[in-house]
C-alpha cells in the first residue's frame, strides 16, 4: 500500500485487509498478514487510547491461529 492519503484512511484500509483475510475473501487480492500488519504500523497516527496499537496484537493473533489451522 502506498503511503498516499491520511493516517487514518490508511489505517482503515489495514483494517478492512484484516477483514478481507479472517474471510478468506475472494477480494483479498495478494494481501497477506504481513502487508496488514505493515499498512497498519505506517498507519499508527497519534494513538492516545492505544487502539491502534491492540489492533496491530488482534493482527497478529489472528495471522498465528491460521497458521495453526493450516
Amino acid at each position: 500500500m502506498r503511503k498516499g492519503g491520511s493516517a487514518d484512511f490508511r489505517f482503515a484500509a489495514a483494517v478492512a485487509g484484516f477483514g478481507l483475510l479472517l474471510r478468506d475473501s475472494e477480494y483479498k487480492g495478494t494481501a497477506t498478514w504481513a502487508d496488514v500488519k505493515a499498512w497498519t504500523a505506517n498507519a499508527i497516527g497519534e494513538d492516545r487510547r492505544g487502539y491502534r496499537r491492540d489492533f496491530v496484537a488482534l493482527v497478529e493473533k489472528a495471522e498465528r491461529l491460521t497458521k495453526r489451522a493450516d
